[in-house]
């Protein structure tokens, strides 16, 4: 289940982990600028994805707009990966939020993720020293009218 994150639902410490994952040179300092200057915005949401025993295996922040959404940071516990838990975290999020398009910048380590959902991959080359980037695209056909709510969160 993908809810928005709520201090009450885990920790500040956990969710800097798991961005952790999705962030180049982690460190403490740089995720938390990352949480205030990318999730105190209004219309970025952080989604904690919840198993069924209620314990965080995963995170996705994106911001929305209208039928559209750029995925800023996806991540799944070190223990769950390749356990269809990203791929889980998207349907989720798609289906919630009624997306038809989502873009995501990525590098190498996670750019076959997107590929095996269906996104586009563009390459934009090497846009930090040593670093190739991907631009992703998944363009869905229009969908469904209902949507599911998700609760509201601060950090």
């Amino acid at each position: 289940m993908l809810v928005k994150y709520r201090n009450h639902l885990i920790s500040i410490e956990q969710v800097m982990q798991f961005l952790s994952y999705a962030v180049g040179s982690a460190t403490k300092e740089k995720l938390h600028n990352i949480l205030e200057q990318v999730y105190r915005q209004d219309d970025a949401e952080l989604c904690v994805f919840m198993d069924d025993a209620g314990s965080a295996v995963g995170m996705v922040g994106f911001k929305g707009k209208g039928a559209s959404a750029e995925i800023f940071h996806i991540a799944v516990a070190e223990n769950q990966r390749h356990s269809g838990i990203g791929r889980n975290m998207t349907d989720e999020l798609l289906r919630l939020k009624n997306f038809t398009e989502l873009t995501a910048e990525t590098d190498h380590d996670a750019v076959e993720f997107y590929r095996r959902y269906g996104f586009e991959i563009q390459s934009l080359g090497e846009k930090y020293p040593g670093v190739k980037r991907f631009q992703c695209r998944l363009l869905l056909s229009e969908r469904s009218e209902n949507q599911d709510e998700v609760a509201t969160w601060t950090v």
